[in-house]
């Protein structure tokens, strides 16, 4: 029985699950289209026309190691958004002014925000380093999982990251896919399966199918949570920009992290990851609360919600215990 909020009223608006995965092998598609005239106009500017022999082509690019370069992916990344952002607001039609609200969230909401990037970039590499382990695992004595394994993006991204230009990583990495992935799977595939789903089912369903875009399983399942967050910070603040900016700050701390070699230096402690845990939902109960009516935290009676007065301590409380655990483990593994 799919669930939803008290007054919410289910409706067909939108992609459905068949529709759903259709976008998403668009929007891996349009990457593969923007990569594609990257290509073309590059080899155009490098011969002054199209060849006669394709082995001049792959000539070229492995004399310039344009096959080991940052710059196909990073101009694929932007270039692939001139075709996504039509194709979204194209789909949306007149419901496009509704949905993509834009409108710049509050300073409370951002310092929230803000807080929570670390403690959910930890629970996600642990994830991703739990996943890792599991996929050796099943891929001992199999060439077929061994194979899929040489698709791992997140190996190309910490190479890139340590040696290619910080602005342009930033650009590339951060700012472009948070906001093709922003309008495909939250304002697109997530509203519609929300309308069709529920809420809950919806947003399980759409942190599914964003994680299936990311390819590589581990990196793939490591994605979910974040997943779920990033539509949690959309539906609460009503606003596209608040998962933009989660996504970008995300994006933008793990280039930061693998760019100094600090990603493997993240605490695996259970501790950590818990206490991490909790400071995300305390983040999003925050959240929640920040932009409830100002009656909201008031019972029938109109006195304060025992709940609305535990949770900014419940949250201050949070904040503490990450942070001393963090810390600790950090100067504990110098």
């Amino acid at each position: 029985m799919h669930s939803e909020l008290p007054g919410e009223v289910r409706d067909r608006r939108g992609p459905g699950l068949p529709e759903s995965i259709l976008w998403t092998l668009g929007y891996l598609l349009a990457q593969v289209l923007a990569f594609v005239l990257f290509l073309g106009v590059f080899i155009f500017a490098a011969f002054g026309s199209w060849p006669d022999k394709p082995a001049a082509i792959i000539e070229l690019m492995l004399e310039i190691g344009l096959d080991q370069s940052f710059v196909p992916l990073g101009v694929t990344n932007l270039l692939c958004l001139f075709l996504i952002v039509p194709a979204v607001r194209l789909r949306l039609g007149s419901q496009a002014r509704d949905v993509l609200r834009l409108s710049w969230p509050s300073r409370t909401h951002v310092l929230l925000i803000a807080g929570s990037i670390l403690p959910l970039s930890i629970v996600s590499e642990q994830l991703y380093r739990w996943s890792l382990m599991l996929w050796a695992w099943a891929s001992e004595g199999s060439p077929v999982i061994q194979s899929w394994s040489q698709a791992n993006a997140v190996d190309a991204m910490l190479r890139f990251a340590k040696s290619e230009s910080y602005p342009i990583l930033v650009i590339a990495i951060a700012l472009g896919p948070a906001i093709g992935e922003e309008l495909v799977f939250r304002a697109l595939i997530g509203n519609g399966l929300i309308r069709r789903w529920g809420v809950r089912s919806g947003m399980l369903l759409t942190a599914i199918v964003f994680a299936g875009a990311h390819g590589f399983p581990p990196h793939a399942l490591a994605t979910i949570p974040i997943g779920l967050y990033l539509h949690y910070v959309y539906r609460v603040t009503g606003s596209l920009s608040a998962p933009v900016l989660v996504h970008f700050l995300n994006n933008l701390l793990v280039i930061t992290l693998a760019r100094y070699d600090l990603v493997e230096r993240l605490p695996a402690s259970p501790i950590v990851v818990a206490c991490a845990l909790l400071f995300v939902m305390a983040t999003a109960r925050q959240l929640q609360h920040r932009t409830a009516a100002p009656h909201a935290a008031a019972d029938v009676h109109g006195r304060p919600s025992l709940l609305a007065l535990r949770n900014p301590v419940v949250a201050a409380a949070a904040v503490v215990v990450f942070t001393a655990t963090f810390v600790w483990t950090a100067f504990a593994t110098l």
